[in-house]
Formats: structure tokens, sequence, C-alpha cells
């Protein structure tokens, strides 16, 4: 019986990752081939966010009409113009969810259970709901992937923190942007290869980048299902092979893999 329910499960699991791949894109134009190496850097940097949002990975453009986009960046950023834009590019360069995952760290790191790591930051701080809940989050994630063991996260993982995140966050809002005509595709690289710059100041593998965009990410929600596909999306065998395919040598990008 065992065996039976351990092969369904094993079969449901491919199924949803098959339902994850069709959701990937990839923008076919040749000229795509040519783009420089920080180029190709900082879109790797921006691979999981794209994912998630029906974005192509491999390109400036994102194959996403313009009026979702503006949609994207109104209702979930409350950005509707150039100003409101590099205010919050600027805001996730300087400082994003970094500083918030900065000072809950200790605590999760050295809290035995889900109860005491909840009081202890309901008492440190007291009113702060939003920043509670993250926290939360963020214990249950880690706690999942300790039991799945698939990936592990290190605690060295953990003190590497979630530039990952912020700055993947940052590529994707900024090629939004240039497509609904916010900022120019000049100023948009610009940012995207700032976003790699600052990754690699920390973060010097593939799995190390993702590793940090799961943890960021997983702050923002506490529902299993968005951790799978984040999951899936990160480490898998055909995610690793997603990215030497739309990067062309990442060995090149990022050597120490």
């Amino acid at each position: 019986m065992a065996t039976v329910l351990t092969l369904f499960m094993n079969f449901m699991e491919v199924l949803r990752m098959d339902a994850y791949t069709r959701t990937l894109r990839f923008n076919h134009n040749p000229l795509n081939l040519i783009l420089g190496t920080e180029k190709k850097k900082g879109l790797r940097i921006g691979y999981m966010e794209a994912g998630l949002q029906g974005f192509y990975l491999n390109s400036m453009e994102t194959g996403v009409h313009p009026q979702k986009l503006s949609r994207l960046l109104t209702e979930e950023f409350h950005c509707t113009d150039t100003e409101s834009v590099t205010g919050l590019f600027q805001f996730l360069i300087n400082e994003g969810d970094r500083v918030s995952y900065q000072i809950m760290l200790p605590y999760l790191l050295s809290t035995e259970n889900i109860n005491e790591f909840e009081s202890i930051i309901q008492k440190r701080f007291f009113g702060v709901e939003r920043f509670i809940q993250q926290g939360k989050n963020l214990y249950k994630f880690v706690k999942y992937t300790e039991e799945r063991r698939d990936p592990i996260i290190w605690i060295n993982d953990l003190g590497k923190g979630i530039i990952g995140w912020d700055m993947g966050l940052l590529v994707s809002l900024a090629r939004a942007s240039q497509t609904c005509g916010h900022i120019s595709k000049e100023q948009a690289w610009k940012y995207i290869e700032q976003a790699a710059q600052l990754c690699s100041l920390d973060l010097h593998t593939a799995e190390e980048i993702d590793k940090s965009f799961l943890l960021g990410k997983a702050m923002k929600s506490g529902k299993i299902e968005d951790w799978d596909r984040l999951l899936w999306l990160s480490l898998k065998p055909w995610g690793i092979a997603l990215k030497f395919l739309f990067l062309h040598h990442e060995n090149i990008l990022f050597p120490n893999d």
C-alpha cells in the first residue's frame, strides 16, 4: 500500500512539474543571443520572479501586454509614473526587505519552535503585524524545507540574506516599467546590471541566488502551494537545465558553480 501511495504521489509531482514548465516562456528573437555578459547576469537574477509573473526569461521584452504590466505596477506596488517607480527601485537597492530579514534572523536561528519564535517577535515588535506575519512565514518555510530536505537551506544560506529576492524583484519591475514607458530601455538595463553587481557581492553561484530569492519570496506567503512552485522553479534538474538554455554557458557567468 505504501508503495502504491508513493508512486501516486510521485506521479502527481510530475504532473505539477509539467504544469509549471509549460508556464515558462522564452523570447526566440535571435538578437537576444548577442546580449552582453552583464545583461545576461542581470536577467539571471530576475529568472525566478520572471517565471512567477509569466515573463520571457531571456530578454528585456516581457511578452506580457502593457495593460497587464500597468495593473501589476499599480495594484501590487502603487507605481503609476516615473517618480513612483524610480522611488521603489531606490528602496529595493538601498534597503528592500533585507533590513527586516536581518532583524528577524537571530530569532529564527535561536528558537526551537514556531510558538517560541512568534512569542519573541510579538513582544519585540508589538503592533507591527506585517513584520510579525513575514517572520512566521519565513520560519515555517525554513522548517518546511528541513522536512523535505530538498533543497537544504544551510545556516550559511540564511546568513547570506535575501538580496537575491530584492534584486530579482528589481529586475522584473524594471522590465515592466520600461514596457509601460515609465523609464527608457537604457535606464532599465542600468537597473538590471546594477542588480547583478549588488548580488555578486554576496552571492557567487546560481544556487545561492535561488536560495536567496526563495527566502525573501517565502516571507510574503504562508501557503505551501506557493512555496512548492518556488521550489520547482529553483532547484529541480529541469530548472537547472533551463538556466543553461537561456543564459548559454552559465558556468561563465557563475564560475563557482
